[in-house]
């Protein structure tokens, strides 16, 4: 639920700002509120003036009735007399109240924990979703271990990896990865982003998920090799001659849908057919191909679960721009498969008011997809849309600024997609690749001479 703007003053230059200040942090009304302050970003204020980003000391008070938990925050550095703070809190609590039918009003309500500090407030909230202290505390020591990396020049990666090797684990990679999204100014992020990539070459994580990859390429090969011919009885081949764990895990991912009921009776009756010394190894191959395919529907699973949270986030947003830019990193073909089922779903039951706002939903995202998309690529899309060929020609000669390496490749491949099935269109994309080459030499030769 979006906050309105107010406007404060900038905590450090005092000039006056506009920004989204939000006190109540109900995961009943407001599921969204728990993830800005987790990441940081409940909040965060930018002054225009003077530069100043960084979170807001304003009193909070967080509740969630599925936890029991209500806590409250007063930062010191406000200075409010205790007869304000407790004006503040009350009537922040009496809107928990409100809220709540009178069946869900227990006595946790009555007695607010007070939390000293926003660690102490996060790190209570965590606790409550299981995460133990420990755990936290082994993702502080990683970001601690992210910025002492921040800090090593270039030359020294290579020991910094040798004596923290066995820190530098997933876990590792994604707390630095989302530390860096975080922002900050471009020229920083690029070299941060720079080093760890060079720590994660040198790394035995990173040479592990080189190995992964590896075999997920020569599994996917080896399928290719085997095309439309691939039966059951093939795939359990395929396993059976697989040189390691690795890529028997490989080939579980690349053929999951084909590893159903009768897949597993096939394996087994190839168990019970094998002699003595190879039972065993089929029986274990067995046993990991079943756990191997239960991941991966439990993931799957976890994954449309949390899809269909956030497109349900959507149909509730009451400012639908900023909820989508919000979910944009986590919007993928599943999410757009769900949102095409729920659309379908929406027309069958002639319900007009859902259909007209998933409908809403879909365009505003194929706007933001659009607006991310680099000139090249944009240029790209415009010219394979455009069905008259000398429209698509005027169209490229116009953009002589965005006939790049991304305009060219996206081109050509759409071409290479269609041959086979629309001949024509692949022939005349190709021409219009041809042309946009011819212009883009000239382009480059004008601007050395």
């Amino acid at each position: 639920m979006a906050q309105p703007v107010t406007q404060i003053q900038c905590p450090n230059c005092r000039n006056p700002i506009q920004a989204r200040v939000q006190q109540l942090i109900d995961v009943d009304r407001d599921p969204r509120s728990k993830s800005l302050l987790l990441s940081g970003n409940l909040n965060h204020v930018n002054c225009p003036v003077c530069g100043y980003s960084g979170q807001l000391a304003t009193p909070l008070v967080y509740h969630d009735s599925e936890k029991e938990l209500l806590l409250t925050f007063l930062p010191m550095e406000i200075g409010l007399d205790k007869n304000e703070q407790e004006r503040i809190v009350g009537r922040m609590i009496n809107r928990v109240l409100e809220d709540l039918p009178a069946e869900r009003r227990k006595a946790y309500l009555l007695q607010p924990q007070q939390m000293l500090t926003m660690q102490g407030l996060v790190e209570r909230v965590l606790e409550a979703d299981g995460i133990t202290r420990e755990e936290i505390e082994g993702q502080r020591a990683k970001l601690r271990l992210f910025e002492e990396l921040l800090r090593k020049p270039d030359e020294d990666l290579a020991g910094f990896v040798e004596e923290h090797d066995e820190a530098l684990d997933e876990a590792f990679f994604q707390l630095a990865s989302l530390a860096l999204r975080a922002g900050g100014e471009d020229g920083a992020v690029q070299a941060a982003n720079h080093k760890l990539e060079s720590v994660l070459e040198l790394s035995s994580f990173g040479k592990r998920l080189r190995a992964q990859e590896q075999e997920l390429r020569q599994a996917a090969e080896d399928l290719r090799a085997i095309g439309e011919d691939l039966t059951r009885e093939r795939l359990i081949d395929l396993l059976i001659e697989a040189p390691n764990d690795e890529r028997v895990a490989a080939i579980v991912n690349l053929t999951r849908p084909a590893m159903d009921y009768q897949f597993f009776a096939e394996l087994t009756a190839r168990i019970d057919g094998a002699e003595d010394q190879n039972k065993e190894r089929l029986e274990a191959l067995r046993g990991s191909v079943l756990a191997l395919t239960q991941q991966i529907d439990q993931m799957q699973q976890a994954r449309m679960q949390q899809t269909a949270s956030i497109l349900q986030s959507l149909l509730e947003a009451d400012d639908l721009d900023e909820a989508l830019r919000a979910a944009l990193p986590a919007i993928d073909e599943l999410f757009l498969s769900l949102l095409q089922a729920n659309i379908q779903a929406a027309e069958e039951k002639n319900d007009g008011a859902t259909l007209q706002r998933l409908k809403e939903i879909e365009f505003r995202i194929q706007a933001l997809v659009e607006r991310s998309l680099p000139a090249g690529i944009r240029l790209a899309q415009q010219v394979v849309d455009e069905d008259d060929e000398a429209r698509a020609k005027e169209l490229i000669e116009e953009s002589l600024d965005h006939l790049d390496e991304q305009f060219l490749s996206a081109l050509m491949a759409t071409a290479q997609r269609l041959e086979g099935t629309d001949n024509e269109m692949a022939e005349r994309l190709r021409r219009l690749h041809r042309h946009a080459v011819r212009l883009s030499m000239r382009s480059k030769m004008g601007k050395k001479a």
